[in-house]
């Protein structure tokens, strides 16, 4: 498990890393590109100097680099990463370099400045975050270095000689070769702490880049989340809403209104406080029903909804208990309150016109809670006043 995580984390410190080599070697490129032109401007100016196979080393050592720098321009735009890239730049760099130096093919190369452009390339490599790669630099320049001279010597165009000797004789110290060599291995040896140090302070860059960046996909992942949370309990309470209402009418269904009758009789138990039930049935909707289809039912069922609703007080509970049968919780209310209410939705469904004008009209059943009462109980007298009222002759209210 911490090995996953430690790779998981490592792949992005990986790729930054890639990304700030590259800019790097872009840097490094660019260079590449402008001493690539010194070179062909060396070459040009002391051409009458030196062999044409001289010339011809330098130039062609000049056009490869040239050819090498184009190339690899082109690459680096295209943001592909290929690991052994670097180690190719330094090794053709200093390489080249070495041709260039030795193609000059005189005694004055070896008492110039020349020999600085080592140090050139080594530092350029420090800046590439891999002291690995610094190290090769180095090694690289004293090695091919010491081989340029060695080869000098073998054709004769250099001698060693003394220190004290004159510019322009061919005589070169080997002291001063020693020097130089010990100078490059030394500034090898900074040049590779340097890099480590490098190499450390944009480790710790990176990694406080990559916390912040996580900071802020771990803030914005938390935003998404609160986000699906509220939308998540919205449909919930959508879902539950639905669970709970009646589709054609939009009151409580059979179900919520059990559990609402329940709470207000435990309620009104519990305090002492008085609970009345209103019940209520369309008459004679079987035979609206069976003369003028189920749609023109459904059309007086809303109506009537929609006048129990405009007409209840505002803490009295509606629901449809069954086709065509709807129960009203009213708690609070007494006897003779609970009557004006009953007929004044009684009143209020008689003004009902449907489409086809027929006429509606309601008949209700009133109980109040008792001592003992269940909703049982409670419900069997309303059901009992209600049939009173039907037997009575409909489109009335009748109180048990």
């Amino acid at each position: 498990m911490h090995d996953a995580t430690r790779t998981n984390s490592s792949t992005p410190l990986k790729q930054l890393y890639i990304k700030e080599e590259q800019k790097s070697e872009r840097y490094a490129n660019n260079a590449r590109i402008l001493f690539t032109f010194l070179y062909f401007l060396a070459g040009f100016s002391i051409r009458s100097e030196i062999p044409e196979s001289s010339f011809i080393a330098i130039i062609s050592a000049s056009l490869v680099n040239l050819i090498y720098g184009v190339l690899l321009h082109f690459h680096l735009k295209r943001d592909r990463h290929i690991w052994w890239l670097k180690y190719l730049s330094v090794t053709i760099d200093i390489l080249l370099l070495s041709i260039v130096l030795y193609a000059f093919g005189t005694y004055r190369t070896f008492k110039s400045e020349a020999f600085l452009l080592y140090y050139l390339w080594i530092g350029l490599a420090t800046i590439r975050f891999s002291p690995r790669l610094t190290l090769l630099s180095g090694v690289l320049s004293i090695g091919l270095y010491l081989l340029i001279v060695f080869l000098a010597i073998s054709r004769g165009t250099i001698e060693l000689g003394t220190i004290s000797d004159d510019f322009t004789t061919p005589l070169v110290s080997d002291s001063n070769i020693a020097l130089r060599v010990i100078f490059l291995a030394f500034f090898t040896a900074l040049a590779v702490y340097i890099s480590s140090i490098y190499r450390g302070i944009a480790a710790r860059a990176i990694r406080e880049e990559l916390r912040k960046e996580e900071n802020v996909q771990l803030t914005n992942a938390l935003d998404r989340l609160r986000s699906t949370q509220k939308q998540l309990a919205a449909k919930n309470r959508e879902l539950a809403h639905l669970s709970e209402i009646d589709v054609l009418t939009q009151l409580y269904n059979r179900r919520k209104i059990d559990q609402v009758m329940q709470e207000s009789l435990d309620s009104a138990q519990r305090n002492d406080s008085p609970l009345a039930l209103i019940l209520l049935d369309i008459d004679h909707f079987k035979s609206i029903n069976d003369r003028y289809g189920h749609q023109m039912g459904d059309e007086v069922i809303q109506h009537l909804a929609e006048q129990l609703k405009d007409n209840v007080r505002g803490n009295d509970t509606i629901g449809r208990w069954g086709g065509e049968e709807f129960l009203i919780i009213c708690p609070d209310l007494t006897a003779d309150k609970a009557m004006k209410l009953s007929e004044r939705l009684r009143a209020a469904i008689a003004t009902i016109r449907p489409s086809n004008g027929t006429q509606v009209t309601g008949s209700f059943g009133i109980t109040f809670l008792q001592a003992d009462d269940t909703t049982a109980t409670l419900l069997k007298r309303a059901d009992d006043a209600l049939y009173q009222s039907k037997d009575n002759g409909r489109n009335r209210v009748t109180m048990l």
